[in-house]
């Protein structure tokens, strides 16, 4: 038998869901839906304000595991040689 568990979204707003553990009330949900969202917000801030060169980008082969990984770029905003 499996946990139960109280979701909550927005509808008509694609990613603006969020599920818990346990049984919670409207306003538990509600008050831990707007934290995280003030957290990504506060994400996509840095996100947006950030320079491309502040990127950590990499390619990869796998899903679970990470094999053959290569670093396309650092982040830290020097090129790479």
């Amino acid at each position: 038998m499996s946990e139960r568990m109280t979701a909550i979204n927005l509808p008509g707003r694609f990613g603006s869901g969020y599920a818990d553990w346990g049984r919670k009330t409207v306003q538990e949900m509600v008050a831990l839906l707007r934290d995280r969202a003030e957290l990504m917000k506060r994400d996509a801030e840095a996100i947006l304000a950030a320079k491309d060169s502040d990127f950590y980008v990499c390619t990869y082969r796998g899903v679970n595991v990470r094999r053959d990984l290569e670093v396309l770029q650092d982040g830290s905003g020097k090129p790479k040689a």
